[in-house]
């Protein structure tokens, strides 16, 4: 073929070059298709959002949410929100939280008082309402120039309000709550608490679900302790953990053989001053009355769960995996190894990475380790520079 030969019949060393590196990127399927511009993968960099706390949001970053929102931002998936209720709407003495006026919103329900409007309730005692910031961390607006972004911005948000602002509940509320996300077309529900045992009810209800086609995300809880709680450690859910910002284990995060993932979500106790923590997760809130907001921050394994929640709405939303075993595989295979080879008590299978979870398709990762790709390109490499250097002597004896 002419294409491949220059001017004096001898193979042209840069298309040798090229089409040799091209095989080796295409071993590795993200790197392909960050090569080709297919948009199957996300490139290496992305625009920036205007939100001026975005900066402080190194939690997106280090599980790659900046590069995977150039394939997915979580439009089409709808994640349910099973807590305190959301600040979603203007009613009544009620108002609809301001980092969330771009977010999309679907109908839910009030299990604790029983009626179709699960709006937050901030604590009497000023602590600020968990509900509305687990939903800012899922989806929160981004490029609005206010506050910081959400995992998955063009998701939608499901309000299930199953807990009092104090955050104690019923479990007959929570297995209501799951069985209506089931049944109202939630793609994920996330359940940023825990629980001191195994409830029939519940576990019942995470069954109805995942048989219905939904992706169940539970915390791992907050006690340190060498087990992890319910409803987290049941088989059906994703059970998140939590890490700091040197990815080691948080220390208030529960750990165990039912850990599945972990999630970046600060060391620091959580805590409702200021902005709290310097490595804490950043998101708008209810905090001193229902119109009243703060954006604080929260060191919990509640926030690395809505963190995983919102990349399992990217997952869906990619059209990557759809339903609860190919999301689960998706998030799993995609993870990046922490602590001992393979997957183990602290982490789990180790931290969510966003970018190679959304380039997964049929259950496979397109990236769980980058050392393969990167042996191969290395090969190819050294192979072109061998044939270069063969070529050359040829031409020296011909001449």
């Amino acid at each position: 073929m002419s294409g491949g030969r220059s001017s004096g019949g001898r193979p042209c060393a840069a298309l040798l070059l090229l089409g040799i590196w091209s095989l080796a990127l295409a071993a590795h399927p993200l790197a392909a298709a960050r090569a080709s511009g297919d948009g199957r993968a996300a490139p290496a960099t992305v625009k920036a959002p205007n939100d001026p706390l975005f900066g402080q949001q190194w939690n997106l970053r280090a599980i790659q949410i900046p590069a995977a929102w150039a394939v997915s931002r979580g439009r089409g998936a709808t994640v349910a929100v099973l807590d305190t209720g959301v600040a979603y709407a203007t009613r009544g003495p009620y108002r609809r939280a301001p980092d969330l006026a771009g977010t999309r919103f679907v109908a839910g329900w009030d299990f604790v008082d029983d009626d179709p409007h699960p709006h937050d309730v901030a604590p009497r005692d000023g602590r600020r309402s968990h509900g509305t910031q687990m939903a800012a961390i899922i989806a929160q607006t981004a490029d609005n120039a206010l506050g910081g972004a959400g995992v998955a911005p063009a998701a939608a948000i499901m309000p299930v309000r199953v807990l009092r602002p104090d955050l104690s509940g019923t479990v007959t509320a929570v297995a209501r709550g799951l069985r209506f996300a089931a049944d109202h077309g939630a793609d994920v529900v996330n359940l940023s608490f825990e629980g001191l045992s195994q409830s029939r009810p519940v576990t019942a209800a995470v069954a109805y679900a995942t048989a219905k086609g939904v992706t169940v995300v539970a915390a791992s809880g907050n006690g340190g302790r060498a087990s992890v709680s319910w409803p987290a450690a049941d088989p059906k859910v994703v059970a998140v953990g939590a890490v700091a910002r040197d990815l080691t284990r948080a220390p208030y995060s529960n750990y165990g053989a039912a850990l599945d993932l972990v999630a970046p979500a600060g060391a620091g106790a959580d805590t409702d001053t200021g902005n709290g923590p310097a490595d804490g997760v950043v998101a708008q809130t209810l905090k001193g009355g229902p119109s009243q907001f703060c954006f604080c921050s929260t060191a919990s394994t509640s926030a690395a769960t809505a963190r995983v929640a919102g990349l399992a709405a990217l997952v869906v939303g990619a059209g990557r995996a759809r339903g609860p075993a190919a999301v689960r595989a998706a998030l799993l295979r995609s993870a990046r190894d922490l602590g001992p080879d393979g997957r183990d008590p602290q982490y789990g299978a180790g931290l969510v990475q966003a970018a190679r979870a959304v380039g997964v398709t049929g259950g496979e990762a397109a990236g769980g380790s980058d050392a393969r790709p990167v042996a191969l390109a290395g090969a190819a490499l050294v192979a072109v520079a061998t044939l270069v250097l063969v070529t050359r002597r040829r031409r020296r004896r011909a001449s």
